[in-house]
């Protein structure tokens, strides 16, 4: 029996992630093939070149972690904190802003340190933060919010720049067009996997402890501590990467 919020797919979800992984090879398939006669839409032998391609990894890495807490934050901010959509967006004004404008900054940084001085402490910093947030409920004060939520997308501002910059740095010149949009191309999937994957997780676990008798809001609560969790463990991935 069908609750009020439930909902019946189509078709099983499994299918359609297989569905766009074939899809994916197959236009990598043809992008390869297309190479050969010189015309590709997305010349993907930039995938050849190690720091271009481990540039790559650490930026999709990245944004895994950085879409999944701003996907979970409103929600929380929200559901289970009872705020309106403008004291939400209020609250996570200030970290957009701090990582708009820390860009210049970050920039002039790259060019007197080189990367590495930038992305391991931004990496270490936005791990921490994110396993902070993994440990919310519904008395967490609102200002350990607001901060910890800045000071992570500061962090990731000291990571996106320089390897965006040390990625593109180690292509040819004939190539650029084609990594900054194959760079492009991998961080909206990137964003649209890490979204999925710590909604799903935050879903499954709220709805096991429901069955266990969890109230709903403690519930929902319990779910985001496991998808925080989550997102901590793909920017531990970036501090991986970050130090190879």
């Amino acid at each position: 029996q069908l609750g009020a919020g439930d909902a019946v797919l189509p078709v099983d979800p499994w299918w359609m992630v297989a569905g766009g992984l074939a899809a994916i090879a197959v236009f990598a398939w043809r992008q390869v093939r297309l190479a050969r006669e010189g015309s590709p839409l997305l010349n993907l032998s930039t995938l050849a070149i190690p720091r271009y391609t481990h540039a790559l990894a650490l930026m999709a890495a990245a944004f895994m972690a950085m879409l999944g807490a701003m996907i979970l934050l409103p929600l929380y901010l929200q559901d289970v904190r009872g705020l309106s959509t403008l004291a939400t967006g209020l609250m996570l004004m200030p970290g957009g802003l701090a990582m708009g404008l820390l860009g210049p900054t970050v920039g002039k940084l790259y060019d007197r340190y080189g990367a590495r001085v930038l992305v391991l402490p931004g990496a270490i910093g936005c791990t921490l933060l994110l396993a902070v947030l993994a440990r919310v409920d519904m008395h967490t004060p609102y200002w350990v919010i607001l901060a910890d939520y800045t000071a992570m997308l500061v962090c990731l501002s000291f990571v996106f720049t320089p390897v965006f910059t040390l990625g593109l740095g180690a292509l040819p010149a004939q190539l650029y067009s084609h990594g900054s949009s194959l760079l492009g191309t991998v961080q909206q999937l990137a964003a649209a996997a890490g979204a999925a994957l710590v909604v799903t997780v935050m879903s499954s676990h709220a709805g096991d402890l429901v069955r266990e008798g969890h109230s709903g809001l403690d519930a929902m609560a319990g779910g985001m501590r496991w998808a925080f969790g989550l997102a901590a463990l793909i920017s531990l991935t970036v501090l991986v990467l970050a130090a190879t």
